[in-house]
């Protein structure tokens, strides 16, 4: 809000929300991880996208199981520490977004975080949360200067934590931008970091300063009366979110509030989910190293073939992958054979962050460390990543997967920003998630409730989650009404568990005079407007 009663754009307020992420929520996300970003420039009525997650470094083994000698590594050793970690992005991402959507100087957008480090910022309930739980002090040792007492307990909420080194380091970054840090060491340092320990990074210093982001076209598809504007890949989230979402349209032309409050409309929307999900296990990888068929499985001729395999009153007892270009007749892929697992994790992290200017300018951007609190290493002040776990795992002899690991690569993610855009092209809904493997879901929901039941932001994240992303499970959020969907669900046939989902969403929608925003009742965070 500092940001934009200066002057700044939507670019320049989400860059500040984020410094101060990184810095007061550590375990989610910050500048030693990734994330996507979607851009709606009001001026030049321009969509951008850009992915900025980590990747896997110049060197890399058959995938992060596989030491460099070929010895088979126990998960447990390598899915924290040094060889997780994967060549961060963000920072490399917001530098090149300032240049096109920024108005404020670069080093006034750190200036709010680095007061904060300096003079101190309450220790927040969820954060705290997480390093309180039984194992936090030997989990998290690198955090037990600052986040913990003697005894190794993690202290209180609201406590003043302080973090020069992080101010430092936003200092160096205002001042002299990314590769000005990185070459005064920061990269030096960032590399050293992720060397410790039994099984260190193959990354070196010429992977950090090489990173580079990659503006890649949005992915668009039209739902009933408005246009939905996502991520595409690497992003397996935002091509589910496209195929849920017109498979449901096709099946529940008009679904009424008393729908979602039955076990009809949520079967189908459990059947849809699974059907995208196959899809998206089976060809979603880095486009710059496989081909994708985006355009393809986002097709209404496609999706109406695959919406017309949900049977209205049974669970079908398999669900396999598509053919979506033999659909388009487009040209052949090359054959993948794709082992049905997911790497992706579901827990407490990444964060999510949407801003609209008063120049019609907005912006959504999820970002991540990947796991809670990423490699569990340090640098500088900040924590770095575990982005390699997203990874599949090595494949087979003679198989091949859209997602393993190779030099250079980006994992797939499930974080989706998304923008929606009304018949006359004007965004009237914007937002995305945090929380995992379940973000699709996250997103899914809250669209359906906000676009399709007409729903304020704070009314659609209240309610009750369903979320399909670990088929053939189903999870319904326990202590909300979608709990009493159970019995429903399990008579058609569906496998049904009743637990805690930990989402962690933000939305704004358009309303006369302006915007309504909420954030997540189950986080930590804030919606706030002028």
């Amino acid at each position: 809000m500092q940001m934009l009663a200066e002057g700044g754009t939507a670019l320049d307020a989400t860059i500040a929300a984020q410094m101060v992420l990184g810095l007061v929520e550590p375990q989610a996300s910050g500048i030693g991880g990734g994330l996507l970003m979607l851009t709606w420039d009001a001026r030049s009525q321009r969509l951008r996208s850009y992915d900025g997650l980590s990747a896997a470094p110049a060197r890399t083994t058959a995938g992060l199981r596989i030491d460099v000698d070929g010895r088979l590594l126990p998960l447990a050793e390598v899915a924290r520490g040094g060889r997780s970690v994967g060549v961060p992005g963000a920072l490399a991402t917001f530098e090149l977004a300032h240049k096109q959507h920024g108005r404020l100087p670069w080093a006034r957008l750190f200036e709010p975080a680095i007061a904060l480090a300096t003079d101190g910022y309450p220790f927040a309930p969820y954060a705290q949360g997480i390093l309180a739980r039984d194992v936090g002090a030997v989990e998290h040792p690198e955090f037990r200067v600052d986040h913990f007492d003697a005894q190794g307990r993690a202290l209180p909420v609201g406590t003043l934590i302080r973090n020069p080194a992080y101010a430092a380091t936003l200092r160096s970054i205002g001042a002299s931008g990314v590769a000005g840090f990185y070459a005064q060491g920061g990269a030096a340092r960032l590399v050293a970091a992720a060397q410790r320990g039994a099984h260190p990074s193959l990354m070196t210093v010429q992977d950090v300063m090489g990173y580079k982001p990659v503006e890649r076209a949005p992915v668009c598809a039209p739902v009933r009366s408005v246009r939905v504007c996502t991520m595409g890949p690497p992003s397996f989230g935002g091509v589910t979110v496209l195929q849920m979402l017109q498979m449901l349209a096709l099946q529940v032309p008009n679904p009424t509030a008393a729908d979602l409050d039955g076990p009809v409309f949520w079967h189908q929307y459990v059947e849809a989910g699974r059907l995208a999900q196959a899809d998206r296990r089976h060809f979603v990888g880095d486009p710059d190293h496989v081909n994708v068929p985006v355009s393809a499985m986002t097709s209404a001729t496609y999706l109406r073939q695959r919406a017309a395999l949900i049977d209205p009153q049974r669970a079908a007892p398999t669900v396999r992958h598509g053919n979506p270009v033999a659909s388009a007749a487009a040209a052949p892929l090359q054959p993948l054979q794709l082992a049905m697992h997911d790497t992706a994790p579901v827990g407490d992290q990444t964060s999510q962050i949407v801003v609209a200017d008063a120049a019609g300018n907005v912006v959504s951007t999820t970002t991540t460390n990947n796991l809670n609190f990423g490699s569990r290493l340090r640098v500088d002040g900040y924590v770095l990543n575990n982005a390699l776990t997203n990874f599949d795992p090595a494949p087979e002899r003679g198989q091949t997967s859209a997602n393993q690991m190779a030099p250079g690569k980006r994992p797939i993610t499930s974080m989706a920003p998304t923008i929606v855009f009304d018949a006359a092209g004007q965004p009237v809904v914007a937002g995305g998630a945090a929380g995992g493997l379940l973000i699709v879901d996250y997103i899914t929901r809250n669209l359906i409730e906000l676009l399709w039941l007409d729903r304020s932001p704070a009314q659609a994240l209240a309610g009750g989650h369903l979320a399909t992303a670990q088929a053939p499970r189903v999870q319904l959020e326990a202590g909300t009404p979608r709990a009493a969907l159970a019995l429903g669900l399990r008579e058609r046939g569906h496998e049904v568990v009743v637990e805690a989902t930990n989402s962690g969403a933000g939305f704004i929608k358009r309303v006369p005079g302006g915007w309504l925003g909420a954030a997540d009742p189950r986080r930590d965070g804030v919606a706030l407007g002028r």
